[in-house]
């Protein structure tokens, strides 16, 4: 193992921010330890230059440029020593992407890594991912990063080139992790799921619950169906159907003004309580706190925006 020992030309640690909700971006310079905190937001790291030790819960290894990490869980992670280190972060809220629908669930490795915990699947595997990026991939992952804070620093992060730009940097990550939730470099997607998939967003996006004959047609038909879709998604049916209408509830709360039960009265919920619960079963916190804790600011404090009209 090599010598570690502070950077003669830093004193103390940087860290400079780049935006807000519902994308983070950070880089960190680093002379001195440093606890990264548990979080309930898949984010990732990549070390752009120098060393350092890397602590988990699960043991210590030395990491140095060209290193990624993975996080998609509530565990607390560390910097030891560190020689030279400049990390980048990107911490995002998936229900950001919720509109790019067509682009994730026909991409498995964007979808089999970087969105199972709120895109499809909820991951059975709850440990920080290291892997290495090398050679052209290291590059291009590099210009993406380089991309992306120079559209948060021109206010650009809520644009649509930015949520591209993300994308882009997520396959980019996800073909050099070769390891996915599945256990597979890609994630099987059946025909007959895909077909189920696109018929949910399309009655969500009407306003329309998911009945049985939207399955499939007989019941025999519809418990093959069922199980392929449980099978490749970890959720059932009328289950990811639930979760993904609140996903397209958060985008609107994050990005709009919109009333907070017409946002539920679109989306197909007849009754006010039945959209919070469901609302508060996936995030944990209800419509409207969700709207002030991470919506735009001008919305956030905007008392018409959070009023919720009685039956």
């Amino acid at each position: 193992m090599g010598r570690f020992s502070r950077h003669p030309k830093i004193v103390e640690n940087r860290i400079e921010n780049a935006g807000r909700w519902p994308v983070r971006f950070t880089r960190f310079q680093l002379i001195d330890d440093y606890t990264f905190p548990a979080t309930n937001f898949p984010e990732f790291y990549f070390v752009e230059s120098g060393t350092f030790l890397h602590e988990t819960e699960l043991g210590t290894q030395a990491l140095r440029a060209g290193a990624a990490i993975m996080v998609c869980s509530r565990q607390q992670h560390q910097v030891i020593r560190p020689e030279g280190a400049v990390l980048v972060r990107l911490r995002y809220m998936p229900e950001w992407f919720v509109r790019e629908y067509e682009i994730v669930v026909r991409s498995p490795d964007v979808l089999g890594l970087f969105f199972a915990q709120s895109w499809l699947r909820v991951p059975r595997d709850h440990h920080i991912h290291i892997f290495r990026v090398r050679g052209k991939a290291d590059t291009r992952v590099r210009a993406e990063i380089e991309y992306l804070q120079d559209l948060f620093r021109q206010g650009q992060r809520r644009d649509p080139i930015a949520r591209a730009s993300i994308l882009k940097l997520m396959g980019l990550l996800a073909s050099e992790h070769r390891r996915f939730w599945r256990g597979a470099t890609l994630l099987a997607m059946p025909e007959t799921v895909l077909s189920l998939l696109d018929r949910i967003e399309d009655r969500i996006l009407r306003g329309e619950s998911l009945e049985l004959p939207d399955i499939a047609p007989s019941k025999k038909k519809r418990h093959e169906v069922e199980l392929s879709f449980h099978e490749t998604t970890g959720f059932r049916p009328v289950d990811y159907f639930q979760r993904r209408r609140c996903l397209h509830a958060a985008f609107r709360l994050l990005e709009t003004g919109e009333e907070i039960f017409s946002i539920g009265r679109t989306l197909g919920w007849s009754k006010n309580e039945d959209f919070e619960q469901h609302f508060e079963e996936i995030f944990e916190i209800s419509p409207d706190v969700y709207r002030r804790k991470y919506g735009r600011p001008e919305y956030q404090n905007d008392q018409t925006a959070a009023i919720v009209p009685a039956d």
